[in-house]
This record gives structure tokens, C-alpha cells and sequence, in this order.
């Protein structure tokens, strides 16, 4: 069993997108990939909204936006619990860290199910 946590979110008010690139690439990722129970993150940039499902089969509303919508990937459930506990022991400082870059829409912990061809 795969646990993903997924989060979507807009860049905080006052901060550029060059500068939050900088920022997420050059100090955040690789200060949450310093923590050995997670295996690998994925940022998926948002391009534009869908507003329909499938081939016109549904109306998807208009809603929340979002400059990313990311996924941490972590082992098991004991992975995802053992990656909070290390960073219990060995927090990001607040300076490094997302407190007024980014600004969260949601943020959960997901148990994945994949289906390929």
C-alpha cells in the first residue's frame, strides 16, 4: 500500500513566482527529501481548471484555484508516521520553511489505488 499526502495551494500573497521556485527547488525540496522516510515528492503545476468530466459527462464547478497540486510519497503508513516523527527530532527552520510563501488549499493523507492499461 502505497500513502501519498496531497496538497494544493496558491503562492502567499507578496512573494513572485520566480522567487517561490527558487525557494521550493533550491531549500524546501531538498529539505523534506532529507528525511529518510520519504521517497520522492511530485509537483504537478497547475495549468488551467477542467470544467468538464469524461467527455461532457459531468460539470465540474467552478472552485478553488491553485498554482500546484503536490504528492509526498511515502512506504506504508509506518513510513508516513516514522516521517513525522523525524521531523519531531529534526525540524525545517521557520525561515526555511512555508509559513508566508505558501498558502494551503488542503492538505491530506491519502491511501493510493492505481489503475494502467
Amino acid at each position: 500500500m502505497t500513502i501519498k499526502t496531497i496538497l494544493g495551494y496558491e503562492i502567499a500573497p507578496g512573494v513572485t513566482p520566480e522567487e517561490y521556485e527558487e525557494w521550493l527547488f533550491d531549500v524546501h525540496a531538498p529539505d523534506l527529501l532529507a528525511n529518510p522516510y520519504l521517497d520522492r515528492i511530485v509537483f504537478n503545476k497547475v495549468l488551467r481548471p477542467v470544467r468538464q468530466a469524461s467527455g461532457a459527462t459531468a460539470d465540474v464547478p467552478v472552485g478553488y484555484t491553485f498554482y500546484r497540486i503536490a504528492e509526498m510519497h511515502y512506504a506504508d503508513e509506518t513510513a508516513y508516521e516514522n516521517y513525522l516523527a523525524w521531523f519531531r527530532e529534526n525540524p525545517i527552520p521557520a525561515e526555511r520553511g512555508p509559513a508566508g510563501r505558501t498558502d494551503f488549499k488542503f492538505y491530506v493523507v491519502t491511501e493510493s489505488t492505481e489503475v494502467t492499461r
